[in-house]
């Protein structure tokens, strides 16, 4: 099996389909909106894309050296990824009292990518997931990756990634707009904080 436009298709479909269950990243791309309008969102997806982009490069490597995810590795990112999404959650839910979406200043943007791209490491299962999902499309024999591999698996998720997440920022953006800033915030950090809760609460149990 060789690297083809067929291929990439396959990859960036399965991907699309797993972007679109809602979760944590549909959640902040949601209270980012609500926080900074519609801009605010595409820079939140930016830092969402960018864990993407680590996580997938992450798992190709993993997958092409045959090797397996320590159990205690497993279970320390489990850990962040309670704690950062309790604790991005609680931030969203207290920042839920302004009166509705606002300018972005520099400073504020880079803020909204940088807590992105923590919700996007804060998701571990990513690394599971895309390392169900490449062996089924790396070639047999491939022990390493070159800079083209990189780039064709990566761009596939990166494209998907940014589809799935894409309806999430036209509906918030238009619940924004509609004068739902403060309720679509307040749900959207609620449901990182339980998020957060059960990931932890999995872990302790």
């Amino acid at each position: 099996m060789t690297m083809t436009p067929e291929i990439w298709i396959a990859l960036a479909a399965a991907n699309f389909m797993a972007s679109l269950v809602p979760g944590q990243n549909a959640a902040f791309v949601g209270s980012a909106t609500a926080r900074a309008g519609v801009w605010g969102g595409g820079l939140a997806t930016s830092g969402i894309l960018a864990a993407e982009m680590i996580w997938s490069v992450a798992a190709l490597l993993i997958a092409l050296g045959a090797r397996e995810l320590d159990p205690r590795l497993w279970t320390a990112l489990q850990i962040g990824s309670g704690i950062v999404l309790v604790a991005l959650g609680y931030l969203t839910f207290r920042a839920s009292g302004a009166t509705g979406p606002g300018a972005v200043r520099p400073r504020s943007g880079l803020r909204i990518s940088a807590q992105g791209l923590w919700i996007g490491l804060a998701n571990p299962i990513a690394l599971v997931f895309f390392l169900s999902l490449f062996p089924a499309f790396v070639p047999a024999g491939s022990t390493q990756a070159d800079a083209g591999m990189v780039l064709f698996y990566a761009s596939a998720i990166l494209a998907s990634s940014a589809a799935g997440i894409a309806p999430y920022l036209v509906v918030s953006g238009a619940l924004a707009r509609g004068g739902f800033s403060v309720p679509l915030q307040m749900s959207c950090g609620s449901m990182l904080v339980l998020l957060g809760g059960l990931v932890l609460v999995r872990l302790a149990i």
